[in-house]
């Protein structure tokens, strides 16, 4: 605990899935290593949590890959979820359709035992697609699944999403191998340019939960929109 509240690192929850936490590992371990080349973050090495007995507190995001039973939680579990995302933390649900993870209806029951607010598709111009990068869309080993965030209006954490949700299959575009750091798997149909862009997208979503809605501000327009004319 100690060292976690003097570092900043991504978390993961374990699955008790094998492949499915190593993938989730990876992956986060290759976000960490691109984010700490390409911007002021300093991200430690990436911390596999069980809800059930570990603090979540340290860590200003966890990448949750839903699969089969992920709502069969304890009390004491949905408890200690709840009351990271009230208190400023951010989920990223992932149910990795396209790679044989669990359907829309286990991530439905998940979100039964859990206080998540109502969601809605990203709207074009959320913080996400200009938190760093500008983007379209948030590809990841797959694409085409959308991205669902907090309705707006609700401005608590900073403006920032306690929970977002997709499909994409996110942690296996930017999982590296830990020798060559080439990447484990391919990234359909786009290729290495969706791997990029896939990649944008995690940097874009670490500085959104770092930095909060800032982006959101009126006087990043003029650049933004100086970058867009480029």
């Amino acid at each position: 605990a100690l060292e976690n509240s003097t570092q900043t690192r991504l978390a993961y929850v374990l699955t008790g899935d094998a492949e499915t936490d190593r993938i989730s590992r990876l992956g986060l371990t290759g976000l960490s290593l691109i984010v700490r080349r390409r911007t002021a973050a300093e991200l430690s090495d990436p911390q596999g949590v069980d809800p059930d007995r570990d603090d979540l507190s340290f860590f200003p995001l966890m990448y949750w890959p839903v699969t089969a039973g992920a709502a069969d939680m304890t009390e004491t579990a949905r408890i200690k979820v709840n009351a990271y995302m009230q208190n400023g933390g951010t989920i990223l649900f992932d149910t990795r359709d396209r790679a044989g993870g669990a359907d829309l209806g286990e991530l439905r029951a998940l979100a039964r035992k859990l206080d998540i607010p109502p969601l809605v598709v990203a709207p074009a111009n959320h913080v996400l697609t200009r938190s760093f990068y500008l983007l379209q869309d948030f590809p990841g080993r797959w694409t085409g699944s959308a991205l669902w965030v907090e309705r707006a209006g609700a401005r608590i954490n900073d403006g920032v999403s306690p929970v977002l949700a997709g499909g994409n299959d996110w942690a296996a575009a930017w999982a590296l191998d830990e020798d060559t750091q080439q990447a484990l798997f391919p990234a359909v149909p786009g290729g290495e340019r969706q791997r990029e862009l896939a990649f944008r997208f995690g940097i874009n979503l670490v500085m959104y939960v770092l930095t909060g809605n800032y982006k959101a501000d009126q006087v990043h327009l003029p650049a933004i929109i100086r970058r867009l004319g480029q």
